[in-house]
């Protein structure tokens, strides 16, 4: 395994006085081209990988994807989303807080699943898609389901991108253990762990806070590794300090080569 971080310039810092070493940076597509050009003239040996995230059917997202990519060569894949819900219903609640009636299960499960060949045909590397959180603790949930995830990846052949944050949340929807949620996953698919620390919200719910780790995180990811041995783990971690990046970073390490 090989470890990657998420692009923080408190990371950069770290790496240019030799405090910690990544095997790659990951970037996502928040943060403008030209900041991903600039910092390769100082990082001319570093990999640079693109997280794209939320995809779209469009030629100007593909031309963005082409674009970044190209800043990123070193990407192993092209990492997405597994999300079958309809952008529409997404926004409406994430932005607005509005609960849309529908959309119905199956027809948007078959929709992603055409969107997702669509993005195959156009693309070089291999597409890797990643679980997502419980949007709602009662309504979308097959965006989230085990067997969804199963279906949406066997008729791709799509990698499997687990993001351990997101399996907590979707477990916790469920009222069931993560264990419990992880092990109705296709696990044998994964390529890469996504790992970020979740926090409690003021409804009294979990949220993908991208803080640092807790000793959960990194127990629910010792019980993952004991059953899938992924190319990648990669920290998500959104903030700039220093002293948790370096933490994590060399806590992380000693998953990558275990004695």
């Amino acid at each position: 395994m090989k470890l990657s971080v998420n692009h923080s310039q408190a990371l950069l810092d770290l790496i240019r006085a030799g405090h910690v070493r990544a095997d790659a940076v990951e970037w996502v597509d928040k943060l403008p081209l030209s900041l991903i050009v600039e910092t390769r003239e100082f990082f001319p040996s570093l990999a640079f990988h693109f997280h794209p995230g939320r995809f779209h059917r469009t030629q100007s997202w593909l031309t963005h994807l082409r674009e970044y990519l190209q800043a990123c060569p070193q990407s192993p894949y092209i990492s997405v989303h597994l999300a079958p819900l309809p952008w529409l219903w997404t926004n409406a609640w994430m932005r607005h807080g509005r609960l849309l009636p529908g959309p119905l299960r199956g027809a948007s499960v078959q929709r992603f699943v055409r969107e997702v060949k669509w993005l195959q045909e156009r693309s070089n590397l291999p597409l890797i898609l990643e679980n997502m959180p419980a949007l709602h603790p009662t309504r979308f949930l097959f965006e989230s389901d085990p067997a969804v995830i199963q279906k949406v990846l066997e008729e791709t052949g799509c990698g499997f991108l687990l993001d351990l944050a997101h399996a907590r949340i979707a477990a916790e929807a469920r009222d069931i253990s993560p264990e419990a949620y992880l092990s109705a996953l296709p696990l044998e698919r994964t390529a890469q762990i996504h790992l970020a620390g979740v926090r409690t919200g003021r409804d009294g719910r979990l949220f993908d806070a991208h803080e640092p780790l807790t000793d959960v995180d990194y127990r629910l990811l010792e019980w993952t590794l004991a059953r899938v041995q992924p190319a990648w783990l990669t920290l998500e971690y959104f903030r700039e300090e220093p002293r948790a990046v370096a933490d994590q970073m060399k806590r992380l390490e000693s998953y990558l080569n275990p004695t």
